[in-house]
């Protein structure tokens, strides 16, 4: 039995290239039929993220082509029409436990580039449905992605790493949700429309509120924002209006002096007969007079604050790591025990088949030798009774065989298959 996963990701290949290698749309099921047509015998899942492009495969050593991971790496540069020499030292690749143990990794999202996200699960997850439409997986990655989308949930339901946003747009808007109990109702206003205030925004739209409303010195970007995330825009000039029609502001510009000072939000806050106002100041410098935070419903946070938010989340999730590294380990020893054993089952079984049609067929061809008189039609319903009661007589050693199969956990094969063996004077495979 052999397993293989290679490819790129964050880590080992910048953007351009990981783009390149993308299986995307249609591509992915044209690429799964090629990679069945070039290596014939062997099962293959397709993963492709916008963060990681990997080709998993995996056969019983008994196909037309032995499959290695310089055969992926051609076929990566073939199907992409790109040269050979742009992934040298950027593909990595996994063999046997390893292959297992790395798919199970990137399911849990220990791969990732932001630990504990939970997307990538749901990406196995495709890649694996895709493939079973493709009919590209057999029993070893049946068994192996089946077992890392239980592993993968096990993880996150066990080690707490899914809790917590990590990054400072994200945490901002896990903050609102704990000020206010609803945003249908709410007006939210987001100044700046640069990378951070576009990244807020696309964290914002989640919230559903009832208005966006984005305020940036040049319109041209204020208009591409708000129009990517159903926002309005704001114009400048009419920022003490939106500063009081607002529930929550996130201020993200670049600003060299504050934007808003403390008289300027006292006449805001008095224009607001003293609503609840959230302030998330993550501009650096601020925008907003720190002072602004000590007026009556007013709660500001700057970025600092964000960001130890954003580091003690992170923290957590790192402390996550080691047990989800021990689960992994042993779920990546019982699927090979178990792909082992299935593996030892099925030659028994094959065996067993075998076996017991020679004993048929023999018999079969005693009798008739011997009773030439039986016509056609006879010698069929013989045989046609000689194969069901074959297949009674099988039935339960067979389904003895596959539950002892399935329910094996160490390392050699179950007993019950030499006991097998032994009684119906098999051969060793």
């Amino acid at each position: 039995m052999k397993l293989l996963a290679l490819g790129v990701d964050h880590r080992t290949a910048a953007a351009p290239l990981r783009e390149a290698l993308a299986f995307e749309g249609a591509r992915l099921d044209a690429g799964l039929d090629a990679l069945a047509h070039t290596f014939p015998g062997y099962e293959f899942v397709i993963l492709s993220t916008c963060n990681r492009v990997e080709i998993y495969a995996a056969g019983d050593n008994d196909g037309d082509v032995d499959l290695g991971s310089d055969d992926l790496a051609s076929f990566l540069a073939t199907f992409h029409a790109i040269p050979p020499e742009s992934l040298a030292g950027r593909l990595v690749g996994y063999h046997d436990e390893g292959a297992v143990d790395h798919l199970f990794s990137v399911a849990a999202s220990l791969e990732s580039l932001v630990l504990g996200e939970g997307q990538i699960l749901g990406q196995v997850k495709q890649a694996y449905e895709a493939a079973q439409a493709r009919r590209t997986v057999g029993p070893i990655l049946h068994a192996a992605f089946q077992q890392a989308l239980r592993v993968g949930k096990r993880i996150r339901e066990e080690t707490g790493m899914d809790q917590g946003r990590v990054s400072v747009a994200s945490v901002a808007v896990d903050l609102a949700r704990e000020v206010f109990d609803t945003f249908d109702d709410k007006t939210v206003l987001v100044i700046g429309a640069g990378k951070m205030g576009d990244l807020t925004l696309q964290h914002l739209k989640t919230l559903n509120p009832g208005r966006i409303m984005v305020a940036n010195r040049g319109a041209e970007r204020a208009e591409a924002a708000a129009s990517r995330w159903g926002g309005t825009v704001l114009p400048w000039d009419r920022l003490y209006q939106g500063l009081i029609d607002a529930d929550l502001v996130v201020s993200t510009t670049a600003s060299e002096e504050p934007i808003v000072t403390l008289e300027q939000y006292r006449r805001v806050q008095r224009a607001r007969r003293n609503r609840l106002a959230l302030i998330l100041d993550i501009a650096i410098p601020r925008d907003f007079d720190p002072r602004v935070g000590e007026l009556e419903q007013v709660a500001l946070y700057n970025v600092d604050d964000l960001r130890a938010q954003a580091e003690s989340n992170r923290a957590r999730r790192q402390k996550g790591i080691d047990p989800a590294r021990a689960i992994i380990e042993r779920e990546t020893a019982a699927c090979l025990a178990l792909l082992r054993h299935r593996k030892h089952a099925g030659s028994v079984l094959r065996q067993l088949g075998d076996r017991a049609d020679a004993i048929r067929v023999r018999e079969l061809d005693a009798l008739f030798a011997t009773q030439t008189e039986l016509s056609t039609e006879q010698r069929q319903a013989i045989e046609h009774m000689s194969r069901r009661l074959q297949n009674q007589l099988l039935h339960h050693p067979r389904a003895a065989l596959r539950t002892a199969a399935e329910a094996a956990e160490r390392e050699h094969p179950h007993t019950l298959l030499n006991a097998v063996r032994h009684l119906f004077g098999l051969a060793e495979s």
